[in-house]
């Protein structure tokens, strides 16, 4: 088998292992089925990542693209420039009147449970993610073909798998040992929201070239999870924070998808690639 296949054997994998566990979870549990179900192919996915990178002959994090060298450096530094990346979307939404500061103030132990919060999570999404997509699928991908379409290949999957959400789970609806097939099966089928949030997908089309383009400059995975997690943090601490007024006209610029990224954020993330790449365009013809 080629390293791709064994990729796409992977997810195949944790997909029909997780929809079929979710029934005794579920039977033993009670729990929300949907949780159940993306919780459980979630926790698949890292037990059986392991593995996977033993038949690959993965045998060390570097090869996944993590490097030992100053690792709280980069992850504050990496951080930071994620959460200082959105700073301008936030005050153009604050200044057009589309987001609006909450009136009432929290106290300083909300304060610092939601940001503490935001950061955990973000930190574990930014993690399990690019280890995915940045580490094990675009370093398979780059040893198989060509990086740019590698980079563009990796790009169109982390940006699609995002509209890949099963609608509302009816929690009266029977459960059977089938069930969680048919709700992965309606997520794929949902998949067309991409044309919905056609702004939204773009924009995260962006985000996972940058992303991957840094992979690439870099070859160091933990400037993706840092910045990565910094934009994490930076929207669910600043989504906390505020409400959205939708008669603001501005609000047009920002997808219904989470009500923040959309086509401003894809105008400012594409600005910040083409300046990336004018500079290091401008240091090539100056050597």
């Amino acid at each position: 088998m080629t390293r791709v296949s064994i990729i796409v054997v992977y997810f195949c994998v944790i997909c029909l292992l997780g929809c079929l566990l979710a029934y005794p979870i579920y039977i033993f549990s009670g729990a929300n089925f949907e949780r159940i179900v993306s919780r459980t192919i979630l926790i698949l996915a890292v037990l059986l990542f392991y593995p996977t990178c033993r038949i690959l002959k993965i045998n060390n994090f570097t090869s996944l693209g993590f490097n030992k060298k100053n690792i709280p450096s980069i992850a504050i530094r990496s951080w930071l420039l994620g959460v200082a990346m959105l700073a301008p979307i936030s005050i153009f939404f604050i200044f057009c009147g589309f987001r609006i500061w909450e009136p009432a103030a929290p106290d300083l132990y909300e304060l610092i449970t939601i940001i503490t919060s935001a950061i955990i999570s973000a930190c574990l999404i930014g993690l399990i993610e690019e280890t995915l997509f940045r580490g094990l699928l675009q370093s398979q991908l780059t040893a198989t073909i060509n990086p740019f379409w590698a980079v563009i290949i990796v790009s169109i999957i982390y940006s699609s798998v995002h509209f890949l959400q099963a609608p509302n789970f009816d929690p009266s609806q029977t459960i059977h040992w089938y069930s969680g097939f048919t709700l992965l099966s309606s997520a794929f089928a949902n998949f067309n929201n991409t044309i919905v949030f056609l702004d939204a997908w773009i924009a995260l089309l962006l985000a996972g070239l940058f992303l991957s383009l840094v992979r690439l400059r870099t070859n160091n995975i933990l400037w993706c999870i840092g910045i990565h997690a910094g934009w994490v943090t930076h929207i669910k601490v600043f989504k906390e924070f505020t409400d959205r007024d939708n008669s603001a006209q501005c609000g047009r610029l920002a997808s219904n998808y989470d009500n923040f990224i959309g086509e401003f954020s894809a105008a400012w993330i594409l600005l910040i690639l083409l300046a990336w790449t004018f500079l290091r365009y401008r240091k090539f013809l100056n050597r």
